[in-house]
């Protein structure tokens, strides 16, 4: 795997001007370090949300198993289904 290539799940709170927070998780892929992972995850709710504030990084994990990404795939489905 390319030192590009890395993968990280973040947990993290979107705080906004006119709402309160709310918390999400999300796959950022193609990242160099944890440091470029949140900061990817700045400008996409920045994009995202028209009153963003602020993130707060509750956690975040590099994913390198195989399996973990063939459970995302196993579980999305699973959720789509409901």
């Amino acid at each position: 795997m390319s030192e590009y290539q890395k993968t990280y799940r973040i947990k993290y709170e979107v705080h906004c001007k006119l709402q309160n927070f709310f918390n999400k998780e999300i796959i950022i892929k193609k990242c160099l370090s944890e440091l470029h992972a949140k900061a990817k995850l700045d400008d996409y709710c920045k994009k995202k949300y028209t009153e963003y504030q602020y993130i707060k990084v509750i956690k975040c994990t590099e994913e390198n198993d195989f399996m973990s990404m063939f459970n995302d795939i196993l579980n999305g489905r699973k959720n789509k289904k409901k």
